[in-house]
């Protein structure tokens, strides 16, 4: 009896022992893939921030655009109102008056409207920044009839 005892106790033994290595690796386990599911999920809320930022940097840059656009709309009609012969310019908008950012360019051309008589088309296309490979390029149209201050 003695020898089926001892032959019973060696072999619960190294089942206890065979249980508490397999709880040892996953005690060690969870908590690796609860890290790595946790590094995952950072790293797509950074991506996605990423993309974001991107995209905030456009519609500024889409914004600047558009206000470089009207303000050469309102230069060509001051110039119009100076001068009828005027038929457009390349302004270049330098760092400092963009606000030390980046700079601007915005191509003006002024055709007669052939339609109405004192009658002009102004067509704006702004870019912004300049000379960017991101850069966002605004084209606009504004009929406008000027009269020149040498007729009155």
């Amino acid at each position: 009896m003695k020898s089926y005892r001892k032959t019973t106790n060696q072999y619960s033994d190294r089942v206890k022992a065979q249980k508490t290595h397999v709880r040892r690796g996953s005690f060690v386990l969870i908590p690796m893939l609860c890290l790595i599911l946790a590094l995952a999920v950072v790293g797509q809320i950074l991506q996605q921030s990423q993309v974001e930022a991107k995209q905030l940097k456009q519609q500024q840059y889409l914004l600047q655009a558009s206000s470089l656009g009207d303000a050469a709309a309102q230069r060509a009609v001051r110039r119009l109102i100076q001068d009828t012969d005027y038929d457009g310019e390349t302004w270049k908008v330098e760092i400092e008056s963009m606000g030390k950012v980046n700079p601007g360019e915005v191509v003006i051309k002024v055709e007669k409207n052939r339609q109405m008589e004192d009658s002009h088309i102004i067509t704006t296309e702004a870019s912004y920044p300049a000379d960017d490979i991101y850069r966002v390029r605004v084209i606009r149209e504004w009929p406008i009839t000027v009269k020149s201050q040498n007729s009155e």
